[in-house]
C-alpha cells in the first residue's frame, strides 16, 4: 500500500543530496545576511566622521563580493534542488503510467480520459512544484528568519529583538487557520481542472456526433460552465492566498513599527548606535521576502497534498489480475488446447450471474464459433480466456493447465485477437499492423494486409503504408479499420485466433475474400469466431449457441440446422432477408434492361 508523502519519500532517499544542497542555499543565506553588517559600519563611520574613500571603497569591494557570492551559491543550490525536482516528476509520472498499465479494465470502465490526463499532467506538476519551489523556499524561509533573527538577538540588543519579533508568531497562527481552506480550496482546483480536461477530451473524441446532431451551442455552453467552475475555484483560491499574504504583511508592518519606535528611543538614549539601528532594520527588512514566500510555501505544499492525495489514491488501487509467482509455471509454451469446466461467472460489483455452467473443448487446432443474441455473454467468454478478468479457479484450462499457472505475458502473447472496438494508433498503418511485440519487415504487414482484404485500400493512398492516421483512425472507414485490426491479429502468428464479431463492418463480398484467406492461417491454430452472421461461422468445426449466459444448442452447422432452434431461426432469418434482397436487384436490373 503506498502511503505517507511522496515528496518525502523522494527527500528521504536522496537525502545526501537534499543535504548539500541546503548547505549551498545556506552559504548563500549567510552572505545576505552580511551585507546589514556592512551597512552598520557605513553608518557608525558616517556618524563618527570616520568614513573616508578607502573605508567607502572597502565597503562597496566587500558589497560587490558578497553579492557575486549569493548570486553564485544561490544558483547552484536552486540548480541542484531543481534538478532534483525533476528526477521525482519523471519517476513519478513513469510509475503512474507503469501502474496504470498493471491496473484491469474494469478500472478504465469507471475513469474518463480526462480525468486520467490530468492526473498524468496537472497532479504530477503540482509534485514537482512542492520538491522545487516547494521545498526551496521552506529552506530559505527557515534559514533567514533563524539567522536573521539571531544576528539582531546577539550583535545588536535582545530586549529589542524580543519586542520586534513578539508579533511574528502570529504567522503560525494564520497559517493554522488558513491551512484547511487553502487545502480545500487546492483540491477544488485540481478537481475543476480534471473535469475542464474532460469536456475538451470529450468534445474532441465526439466532434462528428457534435456536428452530425448540430450540438455546438450546447458544447459551447457545457464548456463555458466547467470553465467558470475552473476559474471561480482559483479566485477563490487566490483570494485566501491573498488574504493570507496581507494578514502576514501587516504583521511584519507591526514588527517594523515597533522596530523604529522603540529602536528609535534606544538611540536617542544611547542604547544602541544609529548604524546598529540600520543594521537592524536591514535585518527586518530581509526578514519581508521569506514572509511573503511563506505564503507561496502553504499554497504549494496544500495543493501537493491536494494531488499526493489523488495520486496515492491511484497507486493503492491494486488488480486482481495479475501472476502468482508461486503458481506459474515458467517458460511454458501455449499449444492452443482449451477446455473449460462448469465455469460460473460474475462480473465485479455486480449480482447479475453472466455465465451459468460452461462446459466446452476446443481442441488443438480446431475452430469454435459463438453466436446468440447481445448480451448472452459471449464477449464475456472471450475475457475470461485471455483473462481480462479472472474467472473462477479450476474452470478455464489450455493445455491441460489451469489458466491461472499461465503467465498472463504468456497468455496474451499466445493470443491474437480481433475485438469488437477496432481500435486503431494514430500513427500510420504500417505501425497500427506491426503494433505486436517483435519486429516485422515490410514483407510480412503486406502479406497480413493482403488476407485481411485491405491492402488494395492501403496502396490506393497517397502514402500507402506510412499514411498517418487521425485519432482513433477516423480518417478510415469502419470496414476499413476492422480489416487493419485483422492485419494487425494475423500478423502476431499466435497459436490462438480469436476474432470477436471481426466481419461485422464489411460486406458479404469482402467477407468471403476475408475467410478464405484466413483458411491457410487458421490451419493448425486453435480459431474463436464471434458472429452474429451465419456465413461466418457456418464452416466451422464446432458451433454453439448462447442464450442469458448459458449454451443453449451445440454442433456442428449441419446438426444445427436439423434442430430448429434459435441457431436455424437465425439462419433462415438471414438467408430470407439475403435472398429477398438478391431478388430485388434481379427485378431491378431486368427493368433497367426493359
Amino acid at each position: 500500500m503506498e502511503s505517507g508523502s511522496i515528496v518525502k519519500n523522494h527527500i528521504i532517499k536522496h537525502k545526501w543530496q537534499y543535504i548539500l544542497g541546503v548547505i549551498l542555499l545556506s552559504i548563500s543565506c549567510i552572505l545576505q545576511l552580511q551585507i546589514p553588517v556592512f551597512l552598520e559600519s557605513f553608518a557608525d563611520s558616517a556618524e563618527d566622521g570616520t568614513l573616508n574613500n578607502s573605508l567607502l571603497l572597502q565597503l562597496t569591494i566587500s558589497v560587490v563580493l558578497v553579492g557575486l557570492g549569493i548570486a553564485f551559491f544561490r544558483s547552484i543550490s536552486r540548480i541542484y534542488i531543481f534538478r532534483l525536482s525533476r528526477i521525482l516528476e519523471k519517476k513519478v509520472r513513469r510509475r503512474l503510467f507503469s501502474h496504470w498499465l498493471k491496473l484491469p479494465l474494469q478500472y478504465y470502465n469507471k475513469q474518463r480520459i480526462g480525468d486520467l490526463m490530468s492526473h498524468a499532467i496537472n497532479d504530477v506538476n503540482v509534485i514537482r512544484e512542492v520538491a522545487m519551489g516547494g521545498i526551496f523556499l521552506s529552506i530559505e524561509v527557515v534559514i533567514l528568519i533563524t539567522i536573521a533573527v539571531t544576528m539582531m538577538g546577539t550583535t545588536i540588543n535582545p530586549w529589542l529583538t524580543l519586542v520586534v519579533i513578539l508579533p511574528l508568531p502570529g504567522l503560525t497562527f494564520l497559517a493554522y487557520k488558513f491551512r484547511f481552506q487553502i487545502q480545500k480550496r487546492s483540491k477544488n482546483v485540481q478537481e475543476a481542472i480534471s473535469h475542464l480536461t474532460s469536456t475538451v477530451q470529450e468534445f474532441c473524441s465526439g466532434i462528428r456526433v457534435v456536428k452530425t446532431y448540430s450540438q455546438e451551442k450546447n458544447e459551447k455552453k457545457k464548456f463555458e460552465a466547467e470553465n467558470n467552475k475552473n476559474v471561480k475555484a482559483n479566485q477563490h483560491l487566490i483570494l485566501t492566498n491573498s488574504m493570507f499574504i496581507s494578514a502576514s504583511m501587516a504583521i511584519v508592518g507591526l514588527s517594523y513599527l515597533l522596530s523604529i519606535f522603540f529602536g528609535g528611543l534606544l538611540v536617542m538614549n544611547g542604547t544602541i548606535s544609529l548604524g546598529e539601528f540600520v543594521a537592524f532594520n536591514t535585518y527586518l527588512s530581509l526578514l519581508i521576502q521569506p514572509v511573503e514566500n511563506l505564503g507561496k510555501v502553504i499554497n504549494i505544499l496544500q495543493r501537493g497534498w491536494a494531488s499526493n492525495h489523488r495520486l496515492r489514491t491511484i497507486f493503492n488501487i491494486q488488480s486482481e489480475v495479475q501472476d502468482n509467482k508461486d503458481e506459474v509455471l515458467e517458460d511454458i509454451e501455449v499449444q492452443g488446447d482449451i477446455q473449460i469446466e462448469n465455469l460460473s461467472f460474475s462480473y465485479p460489483d455486480s449480482e447479475e450471474t453472466t455465465l451459468r455452467n460452461i462446459d466446452l473443448t476446443v481442441p488443438k487446432g480446431s475452430s469454435l464459433a459463438i453466436v446468440g443474441r447481445v448480451g448472452s455473454g459471449k464477449t464475456t467468454l472471450i475475457n475470461l480466456l485471455l483473462r481480462t478478468y479472472n474467472p473462477p479457479r479450476g474452470s478455464i484450462f489450455i493445455d491441460g493447465n489451469d489458466i491461472f499457472q499461465i503467465p498472463l505475458q504468456t497468455l496474451r502473447k499466445s493470443v491474437g485477437i480481433v475485438p469488437q472496438e477496432n481500435f486503431l494508433f494514430s500513427s500510420d498503418i504500417k505501425k497500427n499492423i506491426a503494433f505486436n511485440p517483435g519486429y516485422y519487415g515490410d514483407e510480412d504487414v503486406t502479406e497480413a494486409a493482403k488476407l485481411a482484404q485491405v491492402y488494395d485500400n492501403i496502396i490506393d493512398f497517397p502514402q500507402e503504408f506510412r499514411t498517418p492516421l487521425g485519432e482513433r483512425g477516423i480518417s478510415l472507414s469502419g470496414g476499413q479499420r476492422q480489416r487493419i485490426s485483422i492485419a494487425r491479429s494475423l500478423l502476431k502468428n499466435a497459436p490462438i485466433l480469436i476474432f470477436d464479431d471481426s466481419l461485422s463492418a464489411v460486406d458479404a463480398q469482402t467477407e468471403e475474400k476475408i475467410l478464405k484467406g484466413l483458411k491457410q492461417k487458421m490451419d493448425g491454430r486453435t480459431t474463436i469466431i464471434v458472429s452474429h452472421r451465419i456465413s461466418s461461422i457456418k464452416h466451422a468445426d464446432q458451433i454453439i449457441v448462447m442464450n442469458d449466459g448459458e449454451i443453449v444448442e451445440r454442433g456442428t452447422h449441419a446438426t444445427l440446422i436439423k434442430q430448429k432452434g434459435i441457431y436455424r431461426r437465425m439462419y433462415e432469418k438471414q438467408t430470407f432477408g439475403h435472398n429477398r434482397i438478391v431478388g430485388n436487384q434481379r427485378k431491378e436490373i431486368s427493368i433497367k434492361r426493359m
